[in-house]
């Protein structure tokens, strides 16, 4: 069964977007990008909001020449509003869980959240989530969209890995400990 793994770029005081929805404070560090085909690689899906999803459609649309790294993952889409998605990509509509559970039990590998905190702190709130990554980029934003909204209650993780870049950039990823996760299964 695949691990759901929520990861972002963030600040130094928790945003992911500054306060006009810019993400030019994010540090784009070469060694890290290794690092992250090593991840991409042992990715099989890929959960989008419906925000971060139109998103990339804007941007592959002006950005034809781009390799797409995620060609060999498939493309979830969680939007209640939309009605349908461009090739390539899955529409998923109903229940959160129910549909999170279904995918995670349909893959072996990693399964990314790209994108979309609304969706991450629904999923976190649902004990969906295995992994949380941070890139902390070395800027305080001051305002803007946080990387948390919403979440409900306590969740404990442990660190798992620590990473810090020569541009400043620091990659941590905790676990969801397993007490917690048997606690939000029910267990």
């Amino acid at each position: 069964m695949g691990k759901i793994i929520v990861g972002f770029a963030v600040s130094l005081d928790g945003f992911i977007e500054g306060p006009n929805h810019e993400i030019d404070w994010i540090i784009h560090d070469k060694d890290q990008f290794k690092k992250l085909k090593d991840q991409w690689d042992g990715t099989e899906a890929m959960i989008y909001g419906r925000k971060t999803y139109e998103t990339v459609i804007t941007m592959a649309k002006k950005r034809r020449d781009l390799m797409n790294p995620f060609s060999h993952m498939k493309h979830y889409v969680f939007s209640e509003s939309l009605e349908f998605v461009e090739e390539g990509f899955i529409l998923t509509k109903g229940n959160t869980r129910d549909l999170v559970e279904k995918i995670k039990m349909g893959h072996e590998k990693n399964i990314a959240v790209f994108g979309g905190a609304i969706l991450a702190s629904s999923l976190i709130n649902l004990g969906l989530v295995d992994e949380l990554v941070f890139a902390i980029c070395p800027v305080i934003l001051g305002s803007g969209k946080p990387y948390f909204s919403g979440i409900t209650g306590r969740k404990d993780f442990s660190l798992k890995e620590s990473v810090s870049f020569s541009s400043g950039l620091v990659s941590l990823t905790y676990s969801l400990k397993p007490t917690e996760q048997k606690q939000l299964s029910g267990e």
